[in-house]
């Protein structure tokens, strides 16, 4: 059987996009009001004059990222070599190009050219949003690039992301660790790593990096980073009361502290301390980018009282996320499903997206496009128990058996939790009753039950209840009537996951039918 839609505690772990995004979205900006009190950039004088020396290719992209990374877009010869690109489009790349356009135009025409590719994108393009073969030849160009000019920290990270988008940890893991070495006071470079390091687990490297950052006390994006670093582990940071003065201070930009802001309401929230919470994302509310958006969307499931998000005069560019979760939360399943699809455009390296996005499908009864996401998914989480197993159990429920089996044969059974036991264990007695062989499939799906009853969870137990009835019911066996004395047992309106309430309604319409052919 399928996971039931985890409800987890979000945490404002940065997001992760190409470097030329992160700079239209501004978050490499300079995050003080007052210009005494900047952030130190580091120097593009070396790249000035490494281009002035050699007027190529690859020594104008270099001073042109590094002009970007420190937005200091207005010197000439920065624009001088903008246009080198540009008249040289047969050397240099599309993405050499892009950048080049963004530095020449500026910021607000490429922005709104980037955010109406991906706004315009449903789920009709869901099988063009992640092409293995457009990224092997990525990684190909970037390890080529990387062997020329292997202080190019930007590249380093594309590499990085492009390996953990095809599921490639260590790869991934190795190249973001250069980089690391190489800038470790770039927030780009940090912020990147820091999600990097959280969505393989290693929560230490990634609170490491942030607490050796020469800027910690004085960058917002890496406290906020931080806090959010140490509520994964269950702790308080210690730098939370220097992000409460700095939101306090009003010396910072809206957008440069919404994530803190975000950070520090959840710390609240979670606390049980709702005025403080309150106070703190009123503050979010007023700049907010996309993955502050998303926490108080997240928030507001979790205590309706804390703000009125209606009230929001911005709508952040790329909240694809919290766009996912209104909708979904406000049971406006169509638009729910095809924000899910941005989000995975957006984030292909993100495992929420293809969960959700494949269970809002099978909700709306298409276990293609359910299977659709999953293996999309798969590729940047090749050993994920939850994706293998809910791909098996839709290629089930489709008759693709050979699929199916292929998929719960990969889970490795020695590293999943009780409850994926349960899940992996009904979704073989699914694949038995559909090869026919019912005694093995009711003895699987009954030891699933008896599981889910031992660990105590409800909601499994009820999940496998009801699609162990239906198979009963579809086989026309002896044992309707005792399954269907447990689904009895079953109130739908005690229950809030939208899969429960699904799969009671077919079971029940499946049983009618049953009853009226064998009168």
């Amino acid at each position: 059987m399928a996971i039931v839609i985890e409800e987890k505690d979000r945490r404002v772990i940065p997001n992760w996009r190409p470097f030329n995004t992160t700079v239209l979205l501004g978050e490499l900006s300079t995050a003080n009001i007052s210009p005494i009190n900047r952030l130190h950039n580091l120097s593009i004088d070396s790249y000035v004059e490494d281009y002035k020396s050699n007027k190529s290719i690859p020594f104008a992209s270099e001073l042109i990222s590094a002009s970007l990374v420190n937005r200091i877009t207005d010197n000439p010869v920065v624009h001088e070599a903008a246009s080198f690109i540009l008249k040289n489009s047969s050397e240099s790349t599309q993405s050499q190009q892009k950048i080049a356009k963004e530095v020449l135009l500026g910021t607000n025409n490429a922005e709104a050219n980037h955010v109406s590719g991906l706004t315009n994108i449903t789920i009709n393009e869901l099988g063009a949003c992640l092409q293995e073969k457009v990224f092997r030849e990525k990684i190909h160009n970037l390890k080529q690039y990387v062997i020329n000019f292997p202080y190019n920290v930007i590249a380093w990270v594309e590499l990085s992301r492009c390996y953990s988008i095809l599921g490639q940890e260590e790869q991934a893991l190795r190249s973001m660790k250069v980089a690391v070495q190489l800038s470790p006071n770039n927030r780009y470079v940090i912020r990147c790593a820091t999600r990097l390091f959280s969505h393989y687990g290693e929560i230490e490297r990634a609170q490491y990096i942030l607490r050796h950052n020469d800027f910690i006390k004085k960058d917002p994006w890496l406290l906020s980073a931080d806090i959010a670093v140490a509520t994964l582990q269950g702790r308080m940071s210690p730098f939370l009361k220097k992000g409460i003065e700095l939101v306090d201070s009003n010396n910072y930009l809206p957008l440069s502290i919404t994530e803190l802001s975000s950070s520090i309401a959840t710390v609240y929230l979670l606390n049980g301390e709702i005025k403080k919470s309150r106070k703190m994302f009123a503050k979010a509310l007023i700049s907010p980018n996309d993955n502050s958006d998303a926490q108080m969307e997240w928030a507001l499931k979790k205590e309706r009282t804390l703000f009125d998000k209606s009230s929001l005069a911005i709508n952040p560019q790329c909240n694809f996320e919290a766009l996912t979760l209104s909708s979904f939360y406000n049971n406006n399943l169509i638009d729910a499903l095809n924000h899910a699809c941005q989000w995975f455009c957006d984030m292909p390296f993100s495992k929420q997206p293809v969960i959700l996005g494949s269970s809002i499908a099978d909700v709306l009864d298409n276990k293609q496009l359910s299977i659709a996401f999953l293996e999309k998914g798969i590729i940047s989480h090749p050993d994920d128990w939850q994706i293998l197993n809910n791909l098996s159990y839709y290629y089930a429920l489709s008759n693709q058996l050979e699929a199916a089996k292929k998929y719960i044969g990969r889970i490795n059974y020695q590293n999943i939790t009780p409850s994926a036991h349960v899940c992996a264990t009904a979704t073989k007695g699914l694949i038995s009753f559909r090869e026919k062989n019912y005694e093995a499939g009711r003895n699987l799906y009954l030891k699933a039950i008896d599981e889910t009853s031992r660990i105590h969870n409800l909601e499994l137990n009820w999940i496998a209840i009801l699609n162990y009835a239906r198979e009963e019911i579809i086989a026309k066996s002896e044992y309707i009537e005792d399954v269907m004395s447990l689904v009895s047992k079953i109130n739908p309106r005690n229950c809030p996951d939208i899969i429960v309430k699904k799969l009671y309604q077919e079971v029940e319409d499946l049983y009618k039918k049953y009853k009226m052919t064998s009168v």
